[in-house]
């Protein structure tokens, strides 16, 4: 792949929705199927934790994210407003990594050590800031905490699925039910996890109400 254009945050619970409510969206068995077969295709979404438009999208399983990039390809192609051989998918770990440290590999996004109030994570079971609000919050909520590349969100609030497997750092091959990588922590999660190197992993079929995802705009090799 050539280059790679992170996401400013993660994807909203409004954007996702879209891609629920569309006729030729998540109704349609096709985005599981091509280009590549996914491994599992559930006949309903899951459902939403907290159906606020600007918190990120949660009970997504990995599988459904993919459909989703899938489909916004698609549209976007259609539209005129993607490039053919450009597409929208999730990121590979490195690259989420790579968004979330720069080139200096900070230990998070803001750079060494957790800074109270940087990021939605339970502070309190930390013990290093008085906050925990047992939720998420609006994407782009915390700007302090954007990565050398502007990227936000990618400490706290949910964890963000990769396409990488987690046995295998450069593996991802999107037809299998392996294990895959998620990274950046969460609301209900300690300041350790959401350093920008901390690996973590879930079933591809998973849907947890602390589990979203983001997106990267790939171009093709010139």
């Amino acid at each position: 792949t050539g280059e790679v254009a992170p996401g400013g945050h993660g994807n909203t619970y409004a954007q996702y929705k879209a891609f629920l409510d569309a006729k030729d969206g998540y109704a349609n068995p096709k985005w599981w199927s091509e280009p590549t077969q996914l491994a599992v295709r559930d006949d309903q979404p899951g459902d939403q934790y907290q159906k606020i438009a600007n918190h990120p999208a949660e009970r997504v399983s990995w599988y459904d994210a993919v459909a989703y990039t899938r489909w916004l390809t698609a549209r976007l192609r259609a539209s005129g407003a993607l490039k053919d051989g450009t597409e929208i998918r999730l990121p590979t770990e490195e690259e989420w990594e790579k968004a979330a440290r720069g080139t200096d590999g900070r230990e998070y996004p803001w750079g060494k050590g957790y800074q109270a109030g940087y990021a939605n994570i339970s502070e309190k079971a930390g013990n290093v800031g008085p906050a925990y609000l047992g939720r998420t919050t609006p994407l782009g909520a915390y700007p302090q905490s954007a990565s050398p590349f502007g990227a936000l969100d990618m400490a706290g609030n949910v964890w963000e699925w990769t396409l990488t497997e987690y046995s295998n750092k450069r593996a991802v091959d999107l037809t299998n039910d392996r294990p895959r990588v998620m990274r950046g922590g969460s609301w209900d999660g300690y300041p350790d996890s959401a350093r920008a190197s901390y690996r973590y992993h879930g079933t591809p079929d998973g849907r947890n109400h602390d589990v979203g995802f983001r997106v990267v705009v790939a171009a093709p090799v010139s």
